[in-house]
């Protein structure tokens, strides 16, 4: 199923060392439903998703620009 990525929100919340900067990321399914969820902010830069973009979901909640 793919996503359309609405809204990104960059993580601003108290990290401990080590831990990864986290974004929540609102998503749009194809019927219209919308979901957010928390993601790895530099996986998000790697693999180039920006808001408007369609992404898919994979079975570990981590997205792929479709």
């Amino acid at each position: 199923m793919q996503y359309k990525v609405l809204k990104i929100e960059e993580g601003c919340e108290e990290r401990q060392p080590g831990e990864k900067l986290m974004s929540v990321v609102l998503l749009e399914r194809e019927d219209g439903c919308e979901m957010s969820l928390r993601h790895d902010d530099e996986l998000l830069y790697e693999r180039d998703i920006n808001e408007g973009d369609l992404v898919t979901l994979d079975e570990n909640r981590e997205l792929w620009k479709a």
